[in-house]
């Protein structure tokens, strides 16, 4: 292996990386902004009924945000393998 290819590498992995780092800060957002969310909602209004069915829909907007991330990563990890399957590095990034 050349040098070459060896810095090629390492520049996909520390992208891969830096990837990585931005999506577990952004579910830690997430995760942050429901309950943050959740807690205002049920301490601000004085129906609890009606603030827990916010609270739930709050909640299920994060969660459906967490999965769409996922499913969006998956694509285009699959992209990359499948590029690199076939020899070249052209992929679409998101």
């Amino acid at each position: 292996m050349s040098a070459i290819e060896n810095g090629h590498d390492m520049a996909r992995l520390r992208e891969r990386r830096r990837r990585a780092r931005r999506r577990r800060r952004l579910a830690r957002l997430d995760a942050t902004l429901a309950v943050t969310g959740a807690i205002v909602v049920l301490l601000a209004t004085p129906g609890l009924a009606i603030a827990a069915l916010v609270a739930l829909i709050l909640l299920a907007v994060c969660v459906a945000s967490l999965v769409w991330e996922r499913v969006m990563a998956w694509r285009v990890a699959r992209e990359d393998r499948q590029a690199y399957a076939r020899g070249t590095s052209e992929s679409r990034r998101r």
